[in-house]
C-alpha cells in the first residue's frame, strides 16, 4: 500500500512536470502568478489571525514626526525671511531708484524751499539741478551760517547706478571696475549706489590708493580711526573695505541727522550747521578748505550722471 502510494505521488509529479513543459511561456507565467497570489492570501490570513493590527498602517516614529514638524515651520520661516529679504531688497531698490520718487514730480525734488529759495531745474547747470540750486543747498554760508534744507533719501533725485554707468560720457569710468561694490553697499545700507559712487568720484576719482592731505585714505577718503584696528593700514585702502566703511559711516550720519541726507553729506565733508565762507576758507592750505561747491557737484552733477566739469559747475571755487 505504501509502495503504491509513493508510486502514485511520483507519477503525479512526473505528469505535472510534463504538463508544465508542455505549457506555453505565457501559460507558465499565468500559473506562477496564480500560485503567488494564493500564497499572499494565505500569509495575510495567518497574519490577520495572529496580529489584529497588522493591516493598519504604522504611525510614524516620534523622531520622524518631530523632524517633520520642525521642518515645516522652518520652511515657513524661511519663506517669511525670504519675503522679508525681498521686501528689504525692494526697499533698497526703491532707494536706488529715487525711493518711489518721494512725491517728486517733473524731475525735480519735492524738498521744501527755504529762505534761500529753491531754484530746482530738471537738468544740471553751473549752479542748479534737480535737487535745487547751489544757494538752496548752501543756504546761509554767505551770511549767518549754513542752514541746510531737508533733502532725504525719500526725495533726493539720484539716477540709478545701472542707468548712469551706461550713459554716454558719464563720469564714472574710473569706478566701473568697482561697480558691484557700490551696488552691494547701496543695497546693504539703503543709500543710492550712484550717491556712493559720486562720493568716491568727488573724493578720489575712484582711485583706491589715494591718501588725502589730512591723511584720509582710499576711494571714499575715510579717516584712520574708522579703519580696521583704528588706523589707516593697507587693508583700509582695499576697495571693498573702504567703500563699505564710507557707506556705513554715511548711513550713521544720516541717522544722526534725523534723516536729513544733505546735512549728513555736509558732515561727511567736514561741514557743520553754522559754517560760513570765512570758516570754510580759514585753513592752513587751500587744499584743506571745505569745498563749498561739494554739494552741487554731488547732488546735481554726479547723481545725475553728469561730470561737473562738463557744464562748468560751481560758483564758489574756493579749493585748489
Amino acid at each position: 500500500m505504501r509502495f503504491a502510494l509513493s508510486t502514485a505521488v511520483v507519477a503525479l509529479a512526473v505528469l505535472s512536470e510534463a504538463s508544465a513543459m508542455m505549457m506555453s511561456p505565457r501559460s507558465q507565467h499565468a500559473s506562477l502568478a496564480r500560485r503567488i497570489t494564493r500564497k499572499k492570501r494565505c500569509i495575510a490570513r495567518n497574519n490577520s489571525g495572529n496580529n489584529p493590527g497588522a493591516n493598519i498602517a504604522a504611525a510614524p516614529s516620534s523622531s520622524s514626526s518631530s523632524a517633520d514638524a520642525s521642518q515645516t515651520p522652518s520652511g515657513g520661516n524661511n519663506n517669511n525671511n525670504n519675503n522679508h529679504n525681498n521686501n528689504n531688497n525692494n526697499n533698497n531698490n526703491n532707494n536706488n531708484n529715487n525711493n518711489n520718487n518721494g512725491g517728486n514730480t517733473g524731475g525735480i525734488t519735492s524738498a521744501a524751499p527755504n529762505e534761500c529759495g529753491f531754484g530746482a531745474v530738471p537738468y544740471p547747470t553751473q549752479d542748479a539741478g534737480p535737487n535745487g540750486n547751489i544757494e538752496f543747498l548752501n543756504c546761509g554760508v554767505r551770511g549767518g551760517g549754513w542752514n541746510p534744507p531737508r533733502i532725504t533719501l525719500d526725495n533726493v533725485i539720484c539716477k540709478p547706478f545701472s542707468e548712469v554707468v551706461n550713459m554716454p560720457g558719464n563720469p564714472f569710468g574710473g569706478c566701473s571696475a568697482y561697480s558691484q561694490i557700490f551696488i552691494d553697499a547701496g543695497r546693504d545700507t539703503g543709500i543710492p549706489s550712484t550717491l556712493l559712487a559720486a562720493i568716491a568720484m568727488q573724493e578720489s576719482s575712484c582711485q583706491p590708493w589715494v591718501t588725502g592731505r589730512a591723511g584720509e585714505v582710499g576711494m571714499m577718503q575715510v579717516t584712520g580711526e574708522k579703519c580696521p584696528n583704528g588706523y589707516a593700514g593697507p587693508e583700509c585702502y582695499e576697495p571693498y573695505t573702504n567703500v563699505y566703511i564710507g557707506a556705513r559711516y554715511l548711513k550713521g550720519e544720516i541717522d544722526r541727522a534725523g534723516g536729513n541726507l544733505l546735512l549728513a553729506m555736509g558732515f561727511y565733508n567736514g561741514w557743520y550747521v553754522g559754517l560760513t565762507i570765512d570758516a570754510a576758507n580759514n585753513k592752513p592750505s587751500c587744499g584743506q578748505r571745505n569745498n563749498l561747491d561739494y554739494l552741487q557737484f554731488v547732488f546735481n552733477g554726479y547723481c545725475q550722471g553728469v561730470d561737473p566739469s562738463s557744464v562748468g559747475m560751481g560758483t564758489f571755487r574756493n579749493v585748489c
